[in-house]
């Protein structure tokens, strides 16, 4: 019988983690849990959790607070703006249920309907981001975990798991090193989609070259 791949999962919400571990942790991997609130506090505690072993792949979330940022929170100063950006994603989404339920839009326009999606998502889009720069969440936060934990375990890829990454930060973890980023899947199709991801997972646990690859700086 093959030896389980050791897996670190490294998250900031104890409820993310409890899932994780329900999805994933079985025959299959052996799975390390390290919850932390920032990137610079992640060594000691995985440290405690290792002891001398290293695993065979870290799955990180992306969004932490940023190393040069404490965390904000919605404020007065703040609370109008984040209720402008709702507003758009509303407005975004009555305009598509409109054209959706109109069966000659349907039928005949049906390049009008996929703009007006894509304007939904894209103002959603807006709006998470502003939402995470607000409370101090952001991917700069995740690729500053990576790189520390490059420092101290060379040898081990690294691999982000987030439900908020747009295509830019996607880009930027990629380029930061990390073998990929795979999309937390949503609680309506956790189980189903978790199949698919165990495999990601098992193919990076048995290794895609034991080197990370290096971005330049």
């Amino acid at each position: 019988m093959n030896a389980r791949h050791h897996i670190v999962f490294i998250e900031d919400d104890e409820a993310e983690m409890a899932t994780f571990r329900r999805l994933y942790e079985g025959d299959q991997f052996e799975l390390t849990g390290v919850c932390i609130q920032s990137p610079r506090s992640v060594l000691a505690p995985l440290a405690e959790a290792l002891g001398d072993r290293v695993p065979d792949l870290f799955v990180l979330d992306l969004f932490f607070p940023a190393v040069s940022d404490p965390p904000g929170g919605f404020t007065p100063d703040t609370i109008d703006d984040a209720r402008a950006q709702l507003t758009r994603v509303l407005v975004a989404a009555q305009e598509l249920e409109g054209m959706f339920f109109d069966d000659s839009v349907l039928a005949k326009n049906d390049k009008e309907l996929l703009r007006a999606g894509s304007e939904l998502v894209y103002w959603s889009q807006r709006m998470l981001r502003h939402w995470c720069d607000v409370l101090g969440q952001s991917p700069s936060g995740g690729i500053a975990l990576m790189r520390l934990l490059r420092d101290k375990y060379p040898s081990v890829p690294a691999v982000f798991y987030s439900r908020k990454a747009t295509v830019a930060d996607v880009k930027a973890a990629l380029a930061a090193g990390a073998l990929d980023v795979l999309i937390k899947p949503h609680r309506s199709v956790q189980d189903v989609e978790a199949v698919r991801i165990r495999e990601i997972l098992a193919g990076y646990g048995e290794g895609r070259g034991p080197d990370w690859r290096h971005a330049p700086g």
